[in-house]
């Protein structure tokens, strides 16, 4: 599964980019080393509570490929 580059947007309630980023970085690791601990699975990828701001990734396009994420993970 390939990375999107989120575009930053002034918006109210975009995704802050930090947490985003870590969560990327996470789910990089978990489908990379998928017996490993401390990865993420797919409930806590549906259960994300991403803190908002008044700047940051554009939350529709965050939020689809959350999506994506879940089912890939569920798949495993």
């Amino acid at each position: 599964m390939a990375y999107p580059m989120f575009p930053l947007v002034s918006a109210p309630a975009s995704y802050m980019p930090v947490p985003v980023d870590l969560v990327q970085r996470l789910a990089s690791f978990t489908l990379a080393h998928p017996g490993e601990p401390g990865g993420l699975a797919a409930d806590e990828i549906r259960h994300l509570n991403l803190p908002c701001g008044s700047y940051g990734y554009e939350s529709e396009a965050v939020d689809a490929w959350l999506d994506e994420l879940a089912e890939q993970l569920e798949k495993r």
